[in-house]
């Protein structure tokens, strides 16, 4: 079996653990050392779904191969930002940082 998945939908607090399962099947049915996830049709990713994740990809390493996300909606990359600051998660393009805030200029004062 191809090491590829293809995440649909809202990933909440509801769907977590199903998709966190799911996952785990792949893990395990897949033939390649690299397992993709594909995060394009994703229309909501809430915290329960980074979770999910970290805990998939843990479950990879623990079996010799490597969880990636790739193809990240903008739902999904505006969760990645916020919350994959200790870089748990492997991207096959990483989101992008958004940039400090611009310096503004004050006269007059």
């Amino acid at each position: 079996m191809l090491g590829i998945c293809r995440a649909i939908g809202d990933i909440d607090m509801t769907t977590a653990a199903a998709f966190c399962a799911d996952l785990h099947d792949m893990i395990d049915g897949s033939d390649e050392p690299r397992v993709s996830v594909d995060c394009s049709a994703v229309t909501f990713m809430g915290p329960a779904g980074y979770h999910a994740l970290v805990d998939a990809t843990g479950y990879a390493v623990r079996r010799g191969r490597t969880l990636v996300i790739c193809d990240m909606s903008p739902a999904c990359a505006t969760l990645m930002r916020l919350y994959d600051w200790d870089r748990e998660l492997h991207f096959e393009q990483p989101p992008p940082r958004r940039r400090g805030p611009a310096s503004v200029r004050i006269s007059g004062v």
